[in-house]
């Protein structure tokens, strides 16, 4: 063997993880400054592992593998995938300073008000990487896990704000 990129290659995927866990590390610390407390933080956090996870096993189902470009996407996925779960977390936190409300009631109440927004949201970030996918040729086949691994990220995400992160606000 002339040349054996398999060091480099592996170099690059432990800083595409390092990445990671610098985004999240960043993303904790953003979301205790706005929002001022730990419970807060939990759900919003929560949503990044689910996320990545779940558009993992979507990537493998479709046939495509786990790539610099694919851990690129889920980088870039982290801020997207927080976003849901940010807006329902600080409703319910709202509903429950200002009204008082049980976290129970809270819950409730912030989801009925804002889940059609969240859902708009999740619709409208993953219509922007969806065409991508779509895209032929070279273009196409180079972006196409990309485009797939960012989409996926921000419906699983939309997913898990609906459903989890109520859940856990109510609870925790």
């Amino acid at each position: 063997i002339v040349y054996d990129s398999t060091e480099q290659i592996s170099a690059s995927i432990e800083e595409v993880f390092k990445t990671i866990g610098e985004a999240v590390a960043i993303v904790i610390v953003v979301i205790l400054l706005f929002l001022g407390s730990f419970r807060s933080v939990l759900m919003p956090i929560v949503t990044i592992p689910l996320s990545l996870i779940g558009v993992c096993f979507l990537l493998f189902s479709l046939g495509y593998s786990i790539n610099l470009l694919s851990l690129l996407a889920m980088v870039l996925a982290i801020g997207l995938v927080v976003d849901d779960a940010i807006v329902v977390v600080e409703n319910i936190h709202r509903h429950m300073e200002e009204e008082g409300l049980s976290p129970m009631q809270a819950a409730f109440n912030g989801m009925r008000e804002i889940s059609s927004a969240v859902v708009a949201m999740t619709i409208t970030l993953a219509a922007v990487f969806a065409p991508l996918a779509f895209t032929g040729g070279l273009t196409g086949a180079l972006f196409r896990e990309f485009a797939v691994t960012l989409a996926g990220s921000v419906v699983l995400s939309g997913v898990v704000a609906l459903t989890i992160t109520p859940m856990m606000s109510a609870r925790i």
